[in-house]
């Protein structure tokens, strides 16, 4: 059998290693407790069930849907956008559904690149960017993202032939694995800087309602003026309603550029299941939506606040997260090898964390937790956490 290069030469995905390595260990006797991956824990709410159930019964929604979305989805999108970061949006132009934020980011980048294109990719960043280009035959250009500068790329550090090449660049913030948050100032730069250097902005907005304090509520990348033309902006339902595994999402951006994805997405599928699509956007305006949001944020930061005392009292590096579920902790010092670190953590107390080289060689010094798990099995994995440290 002889398979494409994008196969043999693309490695496994970091997550399904990691689930793997826990199979294995767990076979082997260990008592294993993950805080590995960013799956919520709690249960889509009811009322979205509630939801989904009228919408299940509605004949009209077990047809194929629409390729760009159902009009009323984009419509109550749009409604919601405004809202939140006070952009209008032409709901027939400006906004397309997706199966999910992993497939906009999985699929945008053939959009973009022929072969031998290059892309610039923040570094420490989610595994899926790199792959993506490199399945559309391009290559990714690191930048990398510093701790000593808020893990926010230092973009007059990048050549401008070297920018200037590149067909977009891509972002995240709320950023995962490092938890940063990007403002106002920063997107302004960014949008300069692809202006400069023509280049198309993927600003992945995946987190942008998972934050802890007013202060760092996520802004959209469209509230900068000018970027509508040249970004195209990835929003999910996963982790606004505990959806993750219904796989809703949706892009905002130009005219020509969501006719650009639509292109390319309609020949590779065909759109998102109706009922889904309905559901979601009503739970957007549903009046317990708020209520829903303030409990999960209060439940965050509880377990926030549980996992930043054991990292403290046992002596670990990391910056206090802003947003989305993880914690960005450097590696003890006699380590110099994330996958080390994770390796001996797992196989002398059963704790699954991810090793932070996964997400790119600027996060081998770290590894990340995720608070995605209920409260006593987090209280649970910080003991576990204090006996490794004691064996040192």
């Amino acid at each position: 059998m002889k398979l494409s290069r994008r196969v043999t030469e693309t490695q496994p995905y970091l997550f399904h290693l990691i689930d793997e390595k826990r199979k294995a260990a767990q076979e082997r006797g260990i008592d294993v407790l993950s805080l590995a991956i960013g799956d919520p824990d709690m249960p889509t709410p009811d009322f979205v069930i509630d939801l989904m159930n009228e919408e299940m019964r509605d004949p009209r929604n077990h047809q194929y849907p629409s390729y760009k979305g159902e009009p009323d989805f984009c419509e109550m999108v749009s409604n919601w956008f405004e809202k939140r970061f006070t952009v209008k949006l032409d709901a027939q132009h400006e906004i397309m559904a997706t199966i999910g934020a992993k497939d906009a980011v999985s699929h945008l980048p053939f959009v973009f690149i022929d072969p031998g294109d290059t892309a610039l990719v923040t570094d420490p960043g989610y595994p899926v960017y790199e792959a993506a280009i490199g399945f559309a035959g391009g290559k990714p250009v690191r930048v990398p993202l510093l701790e000593e500068r808020g893990f926010l790329p230092d973009l007059t550090a990048i050549p401008g032939d070297v920018a200037s090449a590149a067909r977009f660049i891509i972002v995240n913030y709320p950023n995962n694995p490092t938890a940063a948050v990007a403002d106002e100032s920063f997107f302004e730069d960014l949008v300069s800087f692809a202006k400069k250097h023509d280049l198309v902005i993927l600003a992945d907005n995946a987190y942008s309602e998972v934050y802890f304090e007013p202060e760092d509520k996520p802004i959209s990348i469209m509230q900068i003026p000018g970027a509508k033309d040249l970004s195209i902006e990835i929003h999910s339902f996963s982790k606004t309603f505990n959806m993750t595994g219904w796989r809703m999402g949706f892009v905002v951006g130009s005219k020509a550029l969501i006719d650009a994805f639509l292109t390319l997405k309609s020949n590779f599928d065909s759109g998102v299941f109706m009922a889904v699509q309905r559901t979601a956007a009503r739970a957007l305006g549903h009046p317990e939506a708020r209520l829903f949001n303030e409990h999960r944020t209060q439940l965050f930061k509880k377990r926030r606040d549980t996992i930043a005392g054991a990292l403290e009292e046992l002596g670990f590096r990391f910056k206090l997260p802003r947003a989305s579920y993880y914690f960005w902790v450097r590696i003890p010092d006699m380590y110099s090898s994330s996958v080390v670190f994770c390796a001996d953590l797992l196989e002398k107390q059963g704790l699954v964390v991810t090793p932070g080289v996964g997400y790119g060689p600027s996060g081998e010094d770290f590894f990340r937790i995720s608070m995605t798990s209920p409260n006593d099995k987090i209280e649970k994995a910080m003991e576990r956490l204090r006996n490794f440290v004691k064996g040192l």
